[in-house]
C-alpha cells in the first residue's frame, strides 16, 4: 500500500537515464563541432601560408650543391653532387672489379 509521501523511483530512474543520455549526446556534439572548427582552421591556415623563406633556403642549398667551388677559410673543395655521385659509383665499381679479380686469381692457383 503506497502512501502519499513515497518516492516514485521509476520516474526518478527514467529521468536519470534520460539525463545521462542527453549529457553524452551533448558532449559528442560539442566534440564534433570542435573538430570541424579545428579542421577548417587548419585548411584556412594552409591556404593562406606561403613558403617564400623556405623556398629561398632550398634554392640556396640547391645552388651550393650544384656548382664547383672552394671555401677559402677551410680549404675544402666542393663539386656538384651529381659529379660526386658518379665518382663514388666509379670507385665502387672499380673496387668490386678488384675484388672479383683477386678472387679469380686465388681460384686459379
Amino acid at each position: 500500500m503506497a502512501k502519499y509521501d513515497d518516492l516514485n523511483t521509476r520516474q526518478i530512474f527514467i529521468i536519470g537515464i534520460a539525463s545521462v543520455v542527453v549529457t553524452a549526446v551533448t558532449i559528442l556534439a560539442v566534440q564534433y563541432v570542435y573538430f570541424l572548427l579545428v579542421d577548417a582552421h587548419k585548411e584556412t591556415l594552409q591556404a593562406q601560408s606561403s613558403y617564400k623563406r623556405q623556398n629561398a633556403v632550398l634554392n640556396d642549398q640547391v645552388g651550393s650543391i650544384s656548382k664547383y667551388g672552394a671555401d677559402p677559410l677551410t680549404g675544402n673543395v666542393t663539386i656538384p653532387i651529381s659529379k660526386a655521385m658518379e665518382l663514388v659509383a666509379q670507385e665502387s665499381q672499380s673496387e668490386s672489379d678488384n675484388h672479383s679479380d683477386n678472387a679469380e686469381t686465388k681460384d686459379a692457383t
